[in-house]
C-alpha cells in the first residue's frame, strides 16, 4: 500500500506565478495521457490534484472503494472507461453555482476582521495568513489556479477550515512542500511553497490551525520575503478563493 495513498484532486502543476505546467506522474497511454503509473508517495488526492480531476471520478473509474489502496506500480486511468483523455477535455465541465463578486484586495494587512469566515456549503473559510496578495486567480488559465500571498519566512501557515489532511509532501513539481486539506466531499484546499509543515497525513485540524510555515515560491531562492500558494478546489477545479474568503 502506499504511504500517501490518497491526496489529489487539485492543481495541475504551477510554475511562475502559481503552477507549473508540467507532472511527475508518469504518462502510460502516450499522448493522450489518458493512465499514469503509480509512484512512491503517490495519494489518490495528489494525483487527482495534479490533474485537475475529481478524486470521486478517478476512485469510480479505476473501481477503487478506499482512496487508501493505492499501490506503487498501478496503473490509474485518469478518463472514462473508453473515453480518451483528448475527448475528456471536450467534456463540458459540471455546472457550478454563481458566486458573488470577489471584493479586490488591499495592498495592506489584514485587519482582525480578515479572520471571519465566510460559509460556503457548510465549509467556513479563513485567510490561512494576513499578508497582501502577490498574484491573483485567473480563470481558465493553466499558469495561474489560486492566490499568491506575501508574508515573512518562517510565519505560521494556518488552515482555512476544518478538515483532514489528505497529503502532506513535495512530490508536485512547482508547490514545493505542500498540504491537502479535504474539508468534506466537494471542497479541497492547498497550501504550497511552505519552509516546513507540521502536521500529518490522516490529521484532522480546527479552522485557523498552525499546519506549516510560510517559505518562498519554489525556484525563487534568492526571495527575503516568504510566499504561500493558496488554492480551493471544488469537485476537482480550482476556484477563485477571493469569492470564499472573507473581505479584507
Amino acid at each position: 500500500m502506499c504511504r500517501m495513498a490518497w491526496v489529489g484532486l487539485l492543481l495541475g502543476v504551477m510554475t511562475l506565478s502559481g503552477c507549473a505546467t508540467g507532472s511527475h506522474f508518469d504518462r502510460w497511454a502516450g499522448h493522450d495521457a489518458s493512465a499514469i503509473r503509480v509512484r512512491p508517495g503517490d495519494t489518490l488526492y495528489s494525483i487527482a490534484v495534479a490533474n485537475d480531476l475529481d478524486w470521486r471520478d478517478v476512485a469510480r473509474w479505476n473501481g477503487i472503494r478506499n482512496p487508501r489502496d493505492l499501490r506503487a506500480g498501478q496503473i490509474l486511468r485518469l478518463t472514462p472507461p473508453g473515453q480518451t483523455a483528448r475527448a475528456a477535455a471536450n467534456t463540458p465541465p459540471r455546472a457550478v453555482p454563481h458566486q458573488p463578486s470577489a471584493t479586490k484586495p488591499t495592498s495592506r494587512s489584514a485587519s482582525p476582521r480578515s479572520n471571519a469566515s465566510v460559509s460556503s456549503q457548510g465549509v467556513a473559510w479563513q485567510w490561512p495568513v494576513n499578508g497582501r496578495v502577490l498574484s491573483r486567480f485567473i480563470d481558465q488559465s493553466k499558469q495561474q489556479k489560486g492566490l499568491i500571498l506575501a508574508g515573512q519566512i518562517g510565519e505560521p501557515v494556518r488552515a482555512s477550515a476544518a478538515g483532514e489532511v489528505v497529503y502532506a509532501g513535495n512530490g508536485l513539481p512547482g508547490y514545493g512542500n505542500l498540504l491537502i486539506i479535504k474539508h468534506n466531499s466537494t471542497w479541497l484546499s492547498a497550501y504550497g511553497y511552505n519552509r516546513s509543515l507540521l502536521v500529518k497525513e490522516g490529521q484532522s485540524v480546527r479552522a485557523g490551525q498552525v499546519v506549516a510555515t510560510m517559505g518562498r515560491r519554489d525556484g525563487r531562492a534568492k526571495d527575503k520575503t516568504g510566499s504561500l500558494l493558496f488554492q480551493i478546489r471544488r469537485d476537482g477545479k480550482p476556484v477563485d478563493p477571493m469569492a470564499y474568503l472573507p473581505s479584507r
